[in-house]
């Protein structure tokens, strides 16, 4: 075991500066010989010239992935082959892509649930598919790959959801790290998914280390209340917790501890009693009135107690009156950090969904259109506008438009025909 930890440290060193595929290459040759030291000018050329194992390629080097990706090129070469396949099998294979890991996962996902229709498929096809025949052993691997590669996937869309923010990162990270452990002890016997193994958990402990130069990740992590510091004392090695805490505190310290703790309203509750110089009296001899504990609003203080049970996002229960009042400063930074999501699929997505509506017939769109459009089919995906016909209020009109007798934008009436 300490022979491989320093094997993979070697190779982290000496790879430090390499960027994707030859950082990849560059780690699998480092590995195989740790013990070699080496100019790092050289280092490039030596890639380059001795190249990787063939054993150890990539999926070009795995035969049962070599025949999934030669049955999907034949599929797609011809839509006679496509027509069949869908008659059979029923569900379309996909493609895997060089760009995205995950199109790997998805085609391995359709094959492994149409396994019995796509071996009718190929039998029924054996002349045309002779290198492309999967044998039980081809689709033990493929089983095997797919298990293996199912957190990760998992993990994509669970930083993908409604809910996802940026004190997830960490916490996923984590887990795929703990499954990098367990992997590496269920295929002990097996040389090539050790192999894939090492390298997968290089790439993510290189950029899982990258979070160090951002402390909001840290920060979102200590202010999640089900987890607070007694997550790192559990999972993170001690080294790791003076770095990190002092990061969140550098934050809170620089731009939220001198904010002015202001006292959160109470929701408004009307009083039957009339508004008349005795009442008005009354409330001048009040005495009764929420103190802010300005020891609670301290991230020092709350990180080091004790984590609880939430019943909605760590976003949700900031947002709270409860927590605005308890903690009026730091309630204010965990809003602040926690709104941050942890992916740019959101944002993609709007992008794309912006593009389909600016089609060809629709050139007139401005840009202000275009981006009330988006903005509010986005809130009617999310539920923050229920539509009238559903029994909500619909889109609520300003009080200029209400006198206007609900006059349009002007913007909005020059392209309703496009809309």
């Amino acid at each position: 075991m300490a022979k491989s930890k320093e094997a993979i440290q070697a190779a982290l060193e000496a790879t430090e500066e390499a960027q994707s595929v030859e950082l990849v290459e560059d780690f699998a040759i480092r590995l195989a010989e740790p013990s070699q030291p080496e100019d790092p000018t050289k280092r490039a050329t030596k890639v380059k010239a001795k190249g990787v194992d063939e054993s150890y390629a990539g999926w070009q080097g795995i035969q049962p992935l070599q025949k999934l990706h030669s049955l999907a090129i034949w599929l797609r070469s011809s839509a006679i082959h496509s027509d069949s396949w869908r008659s059979a099998v029923g569900l379309s294979l996909g493609i895997d892509n060089a760009t995205r890991w995950s199109s790997w996962y998805k085609v391995l996902h359709n094959a492994i649930r149409k396994k019995s229709q796509i071996t009718q498929f190929l039998f029924n096809h054996d002349q045309e598919l002779a290198d492309a025949m999967l044998t039980s052993s081809d689709w033990d691997l493929l089983e095997k790959t797919h298990q293996f590669l199912e957190p990760f996937a998992s993990a994509t869309l669970y930083a993908e959801g409604n809910c996802s923010s940026v004190s997830q990162s960490l916490i996923l990270m984590d887990a795929l790290l703990l499954h990098y452990e367990g992997a590496r002890e269920d295929y002990r016997d097996d040389p090539r998914m050790l192999k894939a193994i090492e390298m997968g958990w290089f790439v993510l402990s290189k950029y899982y280390t990258k979070t160090e130069d951002t402390p909001v990740y840290a920060a979102s992590l200590l202010l999640d209340p089900s987890r607070r510091r007694a997550y790192l004392d559990k999972n993170w090695h001690p080294d790791w917790h003076k770095a990190a805490i002092a990061g969140a505190l550098d934050i809170w310290e620089s731009e939220y501890q001198a904010l002015e703790a202001h006292h959160q309203a109470e929701p408004l509750i009307l009083s039957p009693r009339k508004d008349n110089q005795l009442e008005r009296l009354f409330q001048k001899a009040e005495v009764r009135k929420k103190a802010i504990n300005t020891n609670l609003d301290d991230l020092n203080a709350f990180i080091a107690g004790d984590p609880i049970q939430i019943d909605c996002t760590p976003l949700q229960w900031w947002c709270r009156l409860e927590q605005r009042t308890q903690y009026p400063r730091l309630s204010q930074m965990a809003i602040d950090i926690l709104s941050i999501p942890s992916e740019s699929a959101e944002p993609e997505r709007a992008f794309s969904g912006a593009r389909r509506t600016a089609s060809w017939d629709r050139l007139r769109m401005s840009c202000q259109s275009l981006e009330k459009v988006e903005c509010i089919g986005s809130w009617l995906r999310e539920g923050l506008i229920v539509p009238s016909s559903e029994g909500g209020l619909g889109l609520v009109c300003s009080p200029e438009s209400v006198d206007a007798d609900l006059a349009l934008d002007p913007a909005l009436e020059d392209n309703w025909e496009g809309l």
